[in-house]
């Protein structure tokens, strides 16, 4: 009995090695399309870069379409195919004929979705107003359910692909400050939670992803919230000086592995949650920060 055992053992080990040297682990997303929002800059662009570096054809959404169409040239730059719709994600019409365009790009597939749009706001709780908290929500949390709803309603039919979103270690286990922001980006982890259980019947796929700190213009704006105690009355300009002060106390103070992430890292992991290499993952909340957060 233990002689079949270990021959059946020894067979699927010889068969796993075959498969992972054929597949050399790489990330290889030649001949597939995807789909990147806020792909006009930060992560977004980074996202949409990374993706065609690894073979994908990228089509981009983006609110400036100056924006996106230069993250076009630099794609195409690359030798790989690109195009462009302009697309402000709290409004659903706009999702909506963005996926048609993807899908119609993509010879009537689409592969992968990645939603990197979203904004921040740094005011408190205390000083915000309702139209804040709207602007907030519509994009980040709206433009979410849209995402889903029509990305969803491509891959179900097609039978297969993968939606990533991206939310933030903000969402996870709450803050003393950037409280709205927060509760956004925990909606963010539950919609793609909620998600993941519907369409993983149909071979469909739906992950998030949770970046650390990164200096992007997110940051900058986080640290003038710091420096102002988070009122948005507060208009005093930052001196350069205080700025990195504050930015590498956030830093050492933050980050356990002492260093700030790069926007290569989590484009790093967002081709690998969407890949074949994470094809038993879904429903998860994939963070990328330097062991800030450990849940």
């Amino acid at each position: 009995m233990y002689e079949g055992f270990n021959n059946y053992v020894l067979k699927n080990l010889f068969l796993l090695r075959k498969e992972v040297c054929r597949m050399g682990l790489s990330i290889d997303f030649t001949g597939k399309t995807v789909l990147v929002t806020g792909a006009g800059r930060g992560l977004g662009k980074a996202m949409a870069l990374t993706f065609a570096q690894a073979g994908a054809d990228v089509y981009l959404g983006n609110r400036k379409e100056d924006q996106g169409m230069e993250t076009v040239k630099e794609i195409e730059a690359m030798g790989r195919k690109s195009g462009f719709t302009r697309c402000d994600v709290a409004k659903e019409e706009d999702v909506k004929k963005l996926l048609h365009d993807a899908v119609d790009f993509g010879g009537g597939k689409l592969d992968a979705f990645v939603n990197a749009a979203g904004v921040i706001s740094i005011e408190d709780v205390m000083y915000t107003s309702d139209e804040e908290v709207k602007r907030l929500f519509d994009i980040n949390v709206l433009g979410t359910i849209h995402a889903l709803k029509h990305g969803l309603s491509v891959m179900e039919k097609q039978k297969h692909g993968n939606i990533v979103t991206v939310s933030s270690i903000a969402g996870r286990g709450g803050m003393a400050m950037l409280q709205a922001y927060c509760a956004s980006k925990a909606s963010v982890i539950s919609l793609t939670q909620s998600a993941a259980k519907m369409a993983a019947p149909y071979g469909v796929r739906v992950n998030s992803i949770a970046p650390g700190i990164i200096r992007t213009s997110m940051w900058e704006e986080i640290l003038d919230g710091m420096a102002h105690g988070w009122n948005p009355d507060d208009k005093r300009e930052l001196s350069s000086e205080e700025r990195e002060k504050l930015w590498n106390a956030s830093v050492q103070g933050m980050i356990p592995m002492g260093h700030a992430q790069q926007p290569e890292d989590i484009a790093w992991a967002t081709a690998f949650i969407a890949s074949d290499l994470a094809r038993e993952i879904t429903g998860q909340v994939l963070a990328i920060d330097g062991g800030t957060t450990m849940v």
